[in-house]
């Protein structure tokens, strides 16, 4: 199930938990509780009784639940049957299955105007982009 390495399992949110504030993990987030603030990882899912209050930024996000915020899938964004978006959606490829809300605008040539999640662990052999990563890495820790 989870054999790359952005599929790991980095953080599971319990259907009765909540947290207030920001949540980014590298690998994969699992939420089927509530989230007020921003959520980024490599993968997020959220499960049908899920709530997200903020943005979600990943590779791949697939919604079951509730979200109120941008989405802004790198590859791919997928609107389940249970799922409620209520924002703006950016990502190249967007799936929207039947039963699914979605109040928005979605934006699929854009994406290079958006904030992106980058894997922690890409290489590149780009002087540009590496002195872009380098410049973000910076910014962090400094």
């Amino acid at each position: 199930m989870f054999n790359r390495k952005s599929d790991r399992l980095r953080l599971i949110l319990g259907e009765s938990s909540k947290i207030t504030g920001d949540v980014e993990a590298l690998g994969t987030i699992i939420v089927d509780g509530t989230i007020i603030g921003h959520v980024k990882g490599e993968k997020v899912i959220l499960g049908d009784k899920a709530c997200v209050r903020g943005d979600i930024a990943a590779n791949n996000i697939i919604i079951g639940g509730m979200v109120e915020g941008q989405l802004k899938g790198k590859e791919r964004v997928e609107l389940r049957a249970t799922g409620r978006v209520r924002g703006d959606i950016f990502t190249h490829r967007l799936s929207v299955t039947e039963g699914a809300v979605f109040n928005g605008t979605s934006y699929m040539d854009q994406m290079e105007q958006t904030d992106q999640v980058e894997p922690a662990e890409k290489k590149t052999d780009e002087p540009g982009e590496r002195k872009v990563l380098e410049l973000l890495f910076k910014g962090k820790s400094g």
